[in-house]
């Protein structure tokens, strides 16, 4: 059967299914920005990256705990669940464009004047619908396009996830250092608090000086605590990036200062439309949408469908006997009520509304980079100015402390460079991690 009719149906089917109804693919027009406006001051080079952005962090601690992430990451792992349920739907989508083959069997038994007879029947049936006008190859293209949008989607997130770790890892990180800050400026102050308390039982100084460093120390005490609530939220929300449970979560132990902060290497907007998978994404579903057209203007044309049928019938004292049919059927569509036309017309303003969110979703991605930009830039300028306030703030106390004991300085300047002091390290620490924060979401806005 295969051998005289499935081989003729395959070769007339070529020659009948050459055209298609679906339209050109074409990108939605934009016009594109030559270069980005907020690069003086960022730290740029011009020198292309070879590494991933983590890795030039420095910190081989972060780079194990991105491997954990990119392996343990649950939202990851769902996004590949949802790319093997895109690739089973092409080739569902796919089996069209293939010959159907049913067989069925049966067997009888008849009695009739003491004698039995015996007898078997199989059937057999192939049938193939002609793709003449594309609509068959335009649904298999649809969800190819649809699986490669479900992978693009699940590099987009896994940008985010690998981006939202190594943020909250420098997070960590500089919490620890701005908890040993406040510790430090803690043991300070109740030192402060100790010769203050002497000098009031001396009589040297009023019960006022007393209670003024008090609300200091207590003022420390509080920070500290709430830094080491924000330290704890930070580390949770990184164990469940890894797949982890919070309470099973080992703590980052890199000191805050061996991280490296890299020059940034700015590619041109229009390298976004294919260093961004959510806009490769968007594209994808462009690419299905002028398929899913394809296939609502087929509907409105005749279909043919070729068959095949074959019957083997034996039987115990019987002549075997075989027959076989083939058969073509043409449908065509006269009367649908609107279904046909409200279709096409469903499909085609979904494609518009793709092509507008696909020009959303590249505005997007250069607002987050000029964003990125101008974050990096203003932190990148308030560090050099935080490290002048450390230096003075730290020379001033130290001035101050000094000149305590012997009583050459009034106790309220003493207060007021102490807290300058705390408040200057904590600022610090504070700017360099938002240097890092905007590092990385630059990277991720460039998409590399």
């Amino acid at each position: 059967m295969k051998k005289y009719f499935l081989t003729p149906m395959i070769f007339f089917s070529l020659a009948l299914s050459a055209c298609s109804l679906a339209p050109e693919f074409q990108r939605p027009e934009m016009a594109l920005p030559a270069g980005w406006s907020k690069v003086a001051g960022v730290g740029t080079t011009a020198q292309q990256s070879t590494s991933a952005f983590w890795q030039e962090l420095g910190s081989e601690e972060l780079n194990r705990v991105i491997e954990v992430a990119l392996a343990q990451n649950l939202d990851l792992e769902a996004a590949l669940y949802r790319i093997e349920q895109a690739r089973a739907q092409a080739k569902i989508a796919g089996s069209a464009l293939y010959p159907s083959v049913d067989v069925s069997a049966g067997a009888s038994r008849t009695f009739q004047d003491q004698k039995n007879t015996t007898a078997a029947r199989g059937l057999g049936s192939i049938s193939y619908e002609v793709d003449l006008w594309g609509k068959n190859r335009n649904q298999l293209a649809a969800a190819n396009h649809r699986a490669d949008s479900a992978q693009y989607d699940r590099d987009a997130l896994q940008l985010i996830i690998v981006s939202d770790t190594a943020t909250f890892y420098t997070q960590i990180l500089s919490l620890n250092e701005r908890i040993r800050i406040a510790q430090d400026n803690l043991k300070n102050a109740e030192e402060v608090l100790r010769i203050t308390e002497a000098r009031f039982r001396e009589g040297s100084i009023s019960g006022l000086g007393v209670s003024q460093q008090r609300v200091a120390v207590n003022n420390i005490r509080a920070a500290l605590t709430s830094l080491t609530e924000q330290r704890s939220t930070n580390l949770n929300a990184l164990a469940i990036l890894l797949g982890q449970a919070p309470q099973n979560i080992q703590p980052p132990r890199t000191d805050f200062s061996s991280l490296t902060m890299p020059a940034v290497n700015l590619t041109p907007p229009a390298s976004l439309l294919k260093a961004r998978p959510d806009i490769e994404s968007v594209e994808a579903g462009l690419r299905a949408g002028d398929a899913d057209i394809g296939v609502a203007r087929a509907a409105f044309f005749p279909s043919l469908t070729l068959g095949a049928d074959a019957s083997i019938a034996a039987g115990f004292g019987n002549p075997a006997a075989a027959a076989a049919s083939l058969a073509g059927n043409i449908l065509a569509p006269i009367f649908t009520g609107g279904r046909l036309t409200g279709n096409l017309e469903d499909v085609t303003a979904r494609q518009k509304q793709l092509a507008a969110q696909y020009q959303k979703t590249v505005l997007t991605a250069f607002q987050e980079v000029e964003d990125a930009l101008a974050a990096l830039k203003s932190n990148n300028e308030q560090a050099v100015l935080s490290s002048e306030s450390v230096k003075e703030s730290q020379n001033a106390y130290d001035i101050a402390k000094a000149r305590l004991d012997p009583g050459a300085v009034d106790y309220l300047n003493l207060l007021e460079t102490q807290r300058a002091l705390y408040q200057a390290e904590d600022n610090q620490i504070s700017i360099m991690q938002g240097q890092f924060a905007s590092f990385i979401q630059l990277r991720k806005a460039l998409g590399t």
